[in-house]
């Protein structure tokens, strides 16, 4: 089983609730979108981490959907200017 990589501490630290900004327009769609792909990557890769049993397929399926969203977390990233390619 693999651990998760974020402490007991951090994880009380995370947030359900949202903040002020930003409370309109593009950046808030990009906000919110961010956020929805995130927790479906969550949802995705939970069962991995847990050692939940899978059949190969549905493993790789998972990885796969979690990918997808991470791309359009970046995306949604870099059309509020976030530079987003790695060192």
């Amino acid at each position: 089983m693999i651990k998760s990589t974020i402490s007991e501490e951090e994880a009380r630290n995370m947030s359900d609730k949202p903040i002020s900004w930003p409370s309109h327009g593009v950046a808030k769609e990009a906000r919110d979108r961010s956020a929805e792909e995130a927790a479906f990557i969550v949802k995705q890769l939970m069962p991995l981490v847990e050692g939940a049993p899978l059949v190969e397929a549905d493993w790789i399926r998972r990885v796969a959907r979690a990918v997808i969203s991470a791309e359009a977390i970046l995306r949604h990233l870099e059309g509020q200017g976030a530079p987003t390619k790695p060192d």
